[in-house]
Parts: C-alpha cells; structure tokens; sequence
C-alpha cells in the first residue's frame, strides 16, 4: 500500500475539506494513472493506494477514506468478499465498483455486498468524479454509470427482482444481523428495515428471513458464508 502525502502546503489548505480517497486495483497503470487525475482534482485527495484489499488493510483503518475505488476485473476473482472486506475494516468508507465489463448480476452482487455505487472503467473522469462527490456526500445514495446493455439487465421486471436496497438488506440478513444491526449498517430506521424485508418476502413467495435467503442464494442474488439456518431473529 501506498501512502500519499501530497505537497505539504496544498494538503494543509485542503485538508478539512478534501474527500479522501483509497485506488484498489491490481492494474499499476490504472491504477497509478487514476490516482494521478484525482489528485490534481481540487477537494479530491489521494490518501491510499493498493492492488489488493488484503495487503492495504492497515493503512485502509488508518487512513479511513471517504470513498474507496475499487478494480473489478474481468476474469479475475470474485470482488464480493472485498466489498465485504472493506466494510468491515473501514465502515466509514462509500465502496465504489469500477466494472471492466457488462455484467448486470456482478452489479447486483457488489450493490448487495455493501458496494455504494458501480461505475464502467471506460467512463469520463468527469463521470467518475461526479460518482465520488455523489456517494461521499449522501450516506443513502446508490449511484450508477454503467452501459445501457448493464442498465437494461437491472431494469428487468418480474417478481423476483429485488431492488439493490433490498439486496443489500438480504445480503446483511444472510450474515446473520438483525434488523436493529442492518439499521446501523445501512445508516436507516428498523422500521425501513423491516419495509424492505416485507417486499422481499413478497417478491420471493418467501414466508420468512430463513426462506427468502436460501431463495436468494439459490438465484445467485447473495452469497452467504454462514449456514442458512439461524436467520429467523428480529
């Protein structure tokens, strides 16, 4: 991992109101050039960078950025488990996805993990710092800019399509938090919590916490590390 200290006298100015910012991707040159676009941005400033979730750990809980981007490349290994990562050891920090192909599940996914927003890696540096100022600056924000054939996968109707706040919900019952804990996460009221799991129920035909994430995981909505049969607590 990568420290940035930034010239001294401009970090100083800046640095109350800066968004700090974390670059997680095992592609140096992106890597390195992106860091490069966002630091000379005013009010962005690059205090991380690493190719991988695990090796930057420590300096991730020391540094508590506002916003980490993070590399999701295609054919590589599954990002969920660092989105999941991530949230644990930095839950101050909004989770941006930068996708390096269409694949609208992938999206859900990462959303469902804990992602904040999922952006193409092809997308202007304009739109990709419009989604950091986006998601820093609203804790309820789920902000996407990703391609029409990505949009149109997400946009599918039918009853068994969840919503990525209800995913995300699903995803948090999945790994055994109550309703009170997945408030907290989500940064919502329990009464909102307990909304949202009442579509899911309806959309999966799900009579309780215990079905509706088994018949998430069936479909491929969430992953679940824990066995499916302690998720029935309030």
């Amino acid at each position: 991992m990568t420290l940035h200290r930034g010239a001294a006298t401009a970090a100083v100015r800046r640095q109350q109101a800066a968004i700090r910012l974390a670059v997680v991707d095992d592609n140096v040159f992106l890597r390195t050039g992106l860091a490069h676009v966002l630091a000379a941005e005013p009010a962005l400033e690059v205090v991380a960078e690493s190719a991988h979730v695990r090796e930057g750990l420590s300096a991730l809980r020391a540094r508590q950025p506002h916003v980490v981007l993070l590399g999701v490349a295609s054919g590589g290994r599954e990002p969920y488990g660092d989105v999941a990562e991530l949230r644990r050891a930095t839950p101050v920090s909004r989770i941006v996805a930068m996708l390096a192909h269409d694949d609208p599940g992938a999206v859900r996914r990462l959303l469902a993990a804990g992602a904040q927003a999922a952006i193409a890696q092809y997308s202007s540096p304009e739109e990709l710092i419009g989604t950091i100022r986006g998601v820093a600056g609203h804790r309820d924000r789920v902000v996407l800019s990703v391609s029409q054939r990505t949009l149109a996968g997400l946009r599918e109707t039918g009853p068994h399509l969840l919503t990525a706040r209800e995913l995300q919900v699903v995803a948090l019952v999945a790994r055994g938090l109550r309703n009170s804990q997945i408030a907290r996460e989500l940064v919502i009221t329990e009464g909102t919590v307990k909304r949202h799991l009442s579509n899911v129920y309806a959309k999966l035909d799900a009579a309780c916490r215990t079905e509706a994430v088994r018949k998430a995981v069936e479909r491929g909505m969430v992953r679940t590390p824990v066995p499916i049969t302690d998720y029935d607590l309030a």
